[in-house]
């Protein structure tokens, strides 16, 4: 057998392989992860600012004087020698800080409504949903900003 025939049989070999298995390259759930057990996280106390009050989904919050709504943050995370639901909390950790920084951005001192919305699916009890894959995890939230008085 050539060495060209054996490389050509090795490549065909590997694309096979690599084709025939696709459920555990894609290995995915949904899991549900507490708002408390996010903002519970140590690092959490240096990364959200006091200065923007965060209102989780139908939580009651003052009647705001002005009200901005639909803005959405993405964040993925590694999820390497962490567990899922560590590597969900960081990562919402870190979609909070960005509505944080865009309240801010525009003068505004509280998001309201924040909610997971994964895939247009809007989830606005008291946790987010956050996709797991094999590699990484993702969370997106959705939220209101706004500027309440007192």
């Amino acid at each position: 057998m050539s060495r060209f025939t054996r490389t050509l049989l090795g490549v065909a070999t590997v694309f096979c392989a690599a084709t025939s298995v696709p459920h555990v390259a894609q290995a995915e759930e949904m899991i549900a992860v507490p708002y408390r057990d996010v903002l519970a996280v140590p690092s959490a106390k240096q990364k959200l600012s006091p200065a923007v009050r965060l209102y989780f989904g139908n939580q009651l919050y003052p009647k705001p004087d002005r009200e901005e709504g639909g803005f959405y943050f993405t964040r993925r995370a590694n999820k390497a020698f962490k567990s899922g639901e560590e590597a969900c909390r960081g990562a919402a950790l870190e979609a909070l800080t960005d509505l944080q920084k865009r309240a801010n951005d525009i003068g505004a001192n509280a998001v309201t409504h924040i909610s997971s919305y994964y895939s247009k699916q809007l989830r606005s009890d008291d946790s987010l949903d956050c996709h797991v894959g094999m590699f990484t995890v993702e969370v997106t939230l959705k939220g209101k900003l706004a500027i309440i008085r007192g």
